[in-house]
């Protein structure tokens, strides 16, 4: 049996097919000659329908392309890390809370 993340995309194409519909209807009723809107518009009220039932399926879809990413890096011989990305030198100076007065590329104009 597929997952719950299957079955709600396989869900959402006809949530969408409905929504479109009955959309399309209201807006041929209040604008009976933008014919551009009686498209358009719901289009986007279906899309905007379907998303709820769409976003579990890719969600779970970037969560398993993250696991066989970080298995990648484990195998190439580098540690998956979880916390934030360490400097590349390792003799970088460390950052201070002073302003750095005297660089050449400060462009200034304010008075410090």
């Amino acid at each position: 049996m597929p997952s719950r993340p299957t079955l709600l995309l396989i869900l959402s194409l006809p949530l969408g097919a409905v929504v479109y519909t009955v959309a399309a209807q209201v807006m041929e009723e209040i604008f009976p000659k933008e014919p551009i809107l009686s498209l358009l518009v719901p289009l986007f009220v279906a899309g905007i329908a379907m998303m709820p039932l769409l976003i579990p399926f890719f969600d779970r879809k970037a969560k398993e392309d993250l696991a066989e990413y970080k298995r990648q890096q484990v195998g190439e011989g580098g540690e998956a890390s979880t916390g934030p990305a360490e400097s590349i030198e390792p003799d970088a100076p460390e950052a201070t809370d002073a302003p750095a007065y005297d660089e050449p590329n400060d462009p200034g104009g304010t008075q410090r």
